[in-house]
């Protein structure tokens, strides 16, 4: 199972005019609202997207989050407010508001602990 959660997700593709400023707490807020009353488990928004990255926001309301999953390329995660949970081949990291790490390349899941809003970083290959 090749997919991922995020590129998958058709929500994914309402990305910012590239010359806009984008307010993240504010965005994460709806996108948070969003996954609480869909009842999804997130919602997400490309708030940057150019040739080889896109930054994605999630809002992962608590006990949401993204399912086990392949990186598609070098990816990192930041989380934003709340605290999730990234894990991978029997390891987990913790992940409070204002810390960041390296997405593994190894299949991996992310779960909020508590109601959370994180900027995906993706490095994808020019098509």
């Amino acid at each position: 199972m090749n997919e991922h959660p995020v590129l998958d997700d058709p929500d994914q593709s309402r990305a910012q005019d590239p010359s806009s400023v984008v307010d993240l707490r504010a965005a994460g807020e709806a996108l948070l609202e969003e996954a609480r009353s869909t009842g999804r488990g997130r919602a997400v928004r490309a708030v940057v997207r150019q040739p080889g990255q896109s930054l994605v926001l999630l809002g992962l309301p608590a006990g949401g989050g993204l399912p086990e999953h392949d990186a598609p390329g070098p990816a990192s995660l930041l989380c934003l407010s709340g605290r999730v949970v990234l894990s991978s081949n029997g390891t987990s990291w913790a992940l409070p508001t204002g810390t960041a790490r390296v997405i593994p390349t190894s299949r991996h899941d992310v779960t909020a602990a508590v109601d959370s809003v994180c900027l995906l970083t993706l490095s994808l290959p020019d098509s």
